[in-house]
Order: C-alpha cells, then sequence, then structure tokens
C-alpha cells in the first residue's frame, strides 16, 4: 500500500500534468514555447519536482519536447495530426484484425474476454488511468496478434495509440467500453469483415471524440 506522503506526491503530479495539459490543448501555450520549470513551479505553489515529472510524461503524450540547453518545449498535437494518426490506424489496424482473427486461438479469445471484464469494472479516474491505458493496449495488441503480415503489425505498433486520448475522454468511457464488447463479439462470430468494421468504427469514433473535446477546450479558454 502506498503511504500518504506517496498518494499525496502522484496527486499532485497529476494535476499538475493536468493543468499543463489543458494550456497546452487549449492554446494558452503555443508551438516553440518554452516550459520554464520555476516559473510554472511558483505559478503552481509547487516544488519543481512535480512539474519535471509532468513535463516527462507530457513528453510521453508527445504535447512537449525536452530539448538539451533550451528545456521543455511545447510541440501541441493538431486536429490535423490526429485525423492523420486515427485515419491511419484505422485503416492498419483493421487490415491487422481481419488478417489476425483465423489464427486467434480460444487462449486468445479467453484473454480477450478477462481484458475487458477488468476494463468494464474499473472505475476510470486519475489513479486507474495508467491501468486503464494499459488494458486497452493489450486489448487490441491481442486482437491483432495473429496477423501474419509482420510489416502491417509494425505500421500499427509505431502509430500506437494517443496517450492523451483517455486522459481526455473518461466522459465517453461507457461507449468506449460497448464498443469494446461489440468487437469481442465480432472475434467470436469469427467473422474476419465485420471484425474489421467493429475497429474502424471504434478508431474513428474515438477520434472524432477527441477532435471535438479538444475544440471544446478552446472554446472555454
Amino acid at each position: 500500500m502506498p503511504s500518504d506522503a506517496t498518494s499525496n506526491k502522484s496527486t499532485i503530479v497529476k494535476n499538475v500534468t493536468k493543468r499543463l495539459r489543458k494550456a497546452i490543448l487549449d492554446g494558452t501555450l503555443k508551438e516553440g514555447d518554452r516550459l520554464i520549470q520555476e516559473e510554472w513551479a511558483e505559478r503552481l505553489k509547487v516544488s519543481r519536482m512535480p512539474i519535471r515529472e509532468a513535463l516527462t510524461q507530457l513528453q510521453i503524450e508527445g504535447l512537449v519536447e525536452l530539448v538539451p540547453h533550451k528545456g521543455a518545449v511545447v510541440t501541441p498535437i493538431t486536429k490535423d495530426n490526429i485525423e492523420e494518426i486515427y485515419h491511419l490506424r484505422s485503416m492498419l489496424e483493421g487490415l491487422a484484425v481481419e488478417k489476425s482473427l483465423p489464427y486467434l486461438t480460444e487462449e486468445d479469445k479467453q484473454h480477450l474476454y478477462d481484458i475487458l471484464i477488468q476494463m468494464e469494472t474499473l472505475e476510470l479516474t486519475d489513479e486507474t488511468n495508467d491501468q486503464y491505458i494499459q488494458l486497452n493496449a493489450s486489448f487490441h495488441q491481442t486482437l491483432r496478434s495473429g496477423c501474419p503480415w509482420p510489416r502491417v503489425q509494425k505500421m500499427v505498433e509505431m502509430l500506437g495509440i494517443s496517450p492523451i486520448a483517455p486522459n481526455l475522454l473518461i466522459d465517453y468511457y461507457q461507449e468506449t467500453q460497448r464498443e469494446h464488447r461489440l468487437i469481442y463479439e465480432a472475434a467470436l462470430r469469427g467473422d474476419p469483415a465485420e471484425l474489421r468494421a467493429a475497429v474502424e468504427y471504434h478508431i474513428l469514433r474515438t477520434k472524432n471524440n477527441l477532435i471535438k473535446c479538444m475544440e471544446h477546450m478552446k472554446k472555454h479558454t
């Protein structure tokens, strides 16, 4: 069990990350702006440590770049970035799961079910967000694990799943889980075309909600 001090530190880091993420996504911080740790520590009334940890997380999310001798520089994700990434992913992952399905074993399908149940029973909060990201990635990876085309597999993995999506799309969690169950049921029925269509719809719907969420943030700055 984490100590109260550890838990409090984690909460501070998550709050700082959320504040900085919002400032980047709503346009308060522009592309090329420097994020100076001392300034933000003073502004948010925290030490430099949570600022440093938040910047590491934002680098993973692709929202800042840590440049030698310059520090953290803002590299905001744009609507065009999201359109490109998610359209490519819908096509490539749709193809990967279509090719994968005939090779999935009963053990693979049981594993999909186990992950699905864990996602459906997980209460999504700031504290469980990382766990959900891992479960979601495992669900998608298992679906396409039988794909015999290694180049398609590598391209899907290179595109990945936007790490900012779960943080921004908590309000769509139930909708996402319904789609995961439909994907699982399509896999059980054994129809590759149905599975491909379900996965493509799920990815493109996530794209639309992500864009909607970012535009909403910009309107309310």
